[in-house]
């Protein structure tokens, strides 16, 4: 099989957010244009695609707190809802004015899950009920000084506050910062911020990435799946319609994508929605990969009992072997973007070892079989070319209801 070929390249500085203990807490996202370890460019500009660059990015799933700097638009216009809200920490910046469109959109994204912080905060400006609000205040060490910064403290006296000492450049600076009640620590003591770069990929196929995260998970995370599809009518549309078909088999027409899991169960559900990824990829070779996808899908399904898996597991391990070329970035990117199963990542990346034996059969049978007077893969299969003719007829009808 060809490898993906990779896209181009972004970038994106990230610096490490201590605790006491000097654990790793987080990362602050910054945008970089390139390989200077500097800022460059329109701010606005920069926060969409610090936005987009956090859904497509390892680096971005590599820590369960990720701080990301928002502007006025980025949170009225509620773009930043593409971003993971149980990962992300919103920060609004010092030049956000708290009036009532931006409470209430901050409000909004509470209600959503997300955590806010209040960057560079100064005691010198009304932030008004963003201040009630937040769940962080980052203190900015380079631009106060202690007596400044007691005031900042004061003002947060009376709530539960998670205090960020930024720009913190020596451990004397650290020990005074946790004196005065911060608990996390940011700054050149530690690192400056790190570059790091990977192959783009757009947000379109980010959102699709997170749907197959939420779908590998058991039980699947129902609340963030419907939130995504949302996010994507073109999916929702096809989702709807699919369901509608004759495949399922269902008499009252479905019109929700709760009523399509309620009607379906979550299996059939997590199949449905992983069918309409499938088909929603556009290249010229997806046609043809969404199909195979399909087929290996349907095919380590069906060995379940044989091999002592779970069905389940075994479907979205053959759906996702074939991800890497749908989405054309390498796979070991991809199972870094994704939070999934141990077992589903070790058979993706090409362990022949528990689920990965299904997908080994998969590409025996693909390249021929027995036909090829190739050697069995598994000798506890003996009869591997029917449970594949099967795959092949099942993803068929699938997409056929899908197209039809």
């Amino acid at each position: 099989m060809i490898a993906p070929t990779p896209e181009k390249q972004r970038f994106i500085g990230r610096q490490a957010i201590l605790d006491r203990k000097m654990r790793l807490y987080g990362y602050e996202l910054l945008f970089r244009a390139g390989t200077d370890n500097a800022f460059s460019g329109d701010v606005e500009d920069a926060t969409n695609q610090t936005i987009d660059n956090c859904l497509s990015m390892i680096a971005c799933a590599s820590s369960k707190n990720l701080f990301i700097n928002c502007t006025r638009n980025s949170l009225v216009s509620m773009n930043v809802k593409l971003l993971p809200s149980e990962t992300v920490v919103l920060e609004i910046l010092e030049t956000v004015t708290a009036d009532a469109e931006v409470v209430r959109a901050c409000r909004e994204l509470k209600r959503w899950g997300f955590r806010l912080a209040l960057d560079d905060f100064s005691p010198y400006e009304n932030k008004g009920e963003l201040v009630d609000i937040a769940d962080y205040v980052k203190v900015d060490f380079r631009a106060y000084d202690a007596a400044a910064r007691q005031e900042i403290y004061k003002i947060f006296q009376r709530r539960k506050i998670i205090f960020l000492a930024e720009k913190v450049e020596t451990l004397v600076e650290v020990l005074q910062a946790e004196t005065e009640g911060n608990t996390l620590f940011q700054g050149y003591f530690h690192a400056r911020p790190e570059i790091i770069a990977e192959a783009q990929i757009s947000t379109g196929k980010a959102v699709y990435l997170q749907l197959l995260a939420a779908l590998a998970k058991s039980p699947m995370e129902v609340r963030e799946i419907q939130r995504l599809l949302l996010l994507e009518p073109s999916l929702c549309y096809r989702l709807l319609r699919l369901a509608n078909s004759a495949v399922y088999g269902i008499r009252h027409r479905i019109s929700t994508i709760q009523a399509a899991l309620n009607a379906v169960g979550e299996d059939a559900f997590r199949k449905l929605v992983t069918v309409v990824i499938a088909g929603k990829l556009p290249h010229s070779a997806v046609d043809r990969d969404a199909e195979q996808a399909l087929e290996r899908a349907y095919l380590c399904e069906s060995l379940a009992a044989i091999l002592n898996e779970d069905k389940a597991e075994l479907y979205m391990t053959g759906m996702l072997s074939m991800m890497d070329r749908m989405l054309n970035i390498p796979m070991k990117q991809l199972v870094g973007l994704i939070s999934i199963d141990p077992r589903i990542q070790e058979a993706l990346l090409g362990s022949e070892k528990g689920l990965g034996r299904a997908l080994t059969l998969c590409r025996y049978e693909e390249q021929g079989g027995d036909s090829q007077r190739q050697p069995r893969p598994d000798e506890s299969i003996p009869d591997g070319a029917s449970y594949y003719f099967r795959a092949l007829i099942a993803a068929a009808n699938t997409l056929q209801g899908l197209r039809g």
